[in-house]
């Protein structure tokens, strides 16, 4: 093993002294001293305890142990394992050491789909405790984490080409934003609607937009994308036309400079709904009511190209996610 063992970071990192790492681990200070310094003979029994309190795995303490892949241990972010990891942030912001020691102990001895899910919490809360600007809560991490679920299982079915409309409506509908957490991206113009980027990665943007009473997307398509819509809070008009309707009407691509009223039914969908737009189609939504309208926008595509983007202030940095070896961003509210 290196000579220059990384325990006394790990564990400042922790937040914990070395006599209370010892103590939850079960030895004495001075053999915590003794890691530190390079010595022990014996701290290889002792290693999954230390992984467990300094919330780190046996590559973070040594490069040339081997690691098991994160792909092996990933399983799907389950209600259960969600509940649990809102717990275990619970504790850590409170730190309640004991809980958060419990919890990741369980984790590491019964159940590795949730040791994935806790490291996950982890990065999260260390990337945003990077920039103190950026307040973190369980809010945050817990949503985040369902954001990245559903990141992981796009690229699980298009790994295994088993890619399709129905495919991806079913990943969307498991998709349980809170709208405690939505409600930080909701902001209104009375000029036009506006957008707020809540996260992009290289194939899936997600994105709320406000509407004022009035406002109007106009009918537009979006080539090979496929589209949901959620509504957050209001009812929105929304009018679909199919690829041959599309063609013969000459719809445009994204939304248009000018907002033309086609003929056509519309149907009414009100705070809870799923809206569902595949490729080629057309849609035009428009918030016909008397009240605000918020809506959550999750494409399976680039980013719509147009100028009504609402920018995060100067003071808020881009925040960053752990995915695996990638990483991509989850933009401030």
């Amino acid at each position: 093993m290196s000579k220059d063992k990384p325990i006394a970071r790990l564990r400042e990192r922790a937040g914990l002294t070395q006599s209370e790492l010892a103590e939850l681990i079960g030895v004495s200070e001075n053999t915590i001293a003794n890691w530190e310094k390079g010595g022990a003979s014996k701290w290889i029994q002792n290693l999954k305890k230390l992984c467990t309190t300094l919330k780190c795995t046996l590559n973070d303490l040594d490069p040339d142990i081997e690691k098991v892949s994160q792909q092996d241990i990933y399983g799907e972010l389950t209600q259960n394992i969600l509940n649990t990891v809102n717990n275990y942030c619970t504790a850590l912001f409170k730190n309640d050491k004991k809980t958060v020691f419990n919890i990741s102990s369980f984790a590491i001895q019964h159940d590795s789909q949730l040791l994935y899910w806790l490291h996950q919490a982890d990065e999260i809360v260390n990337q945003f405790q990077q920039n103190p600007k950026n307040p973190i809560d369980c809010e945050i991490v817990c949503n985040a984490l369902v954001l990245q679920n559903l990141h992981k299982q796009l690229s699980y079915s298009l790994g295994k080409g088993e890619f399709s409309f129905e495919k991806f409506c079913s990943l969307i509908i498991q998709t349980n934003l809170t709208r405690k957490f939505l409600s930080r991206y909701i902001s209104f113009n009375d000029k036009d609607y506006s957008r707020k980027l809540v996260l992009q990665t290289s194939y899936l943007c997600v994105y709320v937009i406000s509407w004022e009473p009035g406002q109007s997307s106009g009918m537009h398509h979006h080539g090979s994308f496929l589209d949901a819509i959620w509504v957050i809070e209001g009812e929105i008009e929304h009018w679909l036309f199919s690829p041959e309707e599309c063609e013969k009407n000459n719809i445009p691509f994204e939304t248009p400079s000018v907002r033309t009223k086609y003929p056509g039914e519309s149907q009414i969908f009100s705070e809870g709904d799923w809206i569902f737009i595949d490729r080629l189609h057309a849609h035009q939504l428009e918030n016909s009511s008397g009240k605000r309208l918020a809506t959550l926008h999750i494409r399976f595509g680039t980013p719509p190209d147009d100028d009504k983007w609402e920018s995060p202030t100067h003071e808020e940095e881009p925040l960053i996610i752990w995915y695996q070896m990638e990483q991509y961003q989850l933009i401030p509210a």
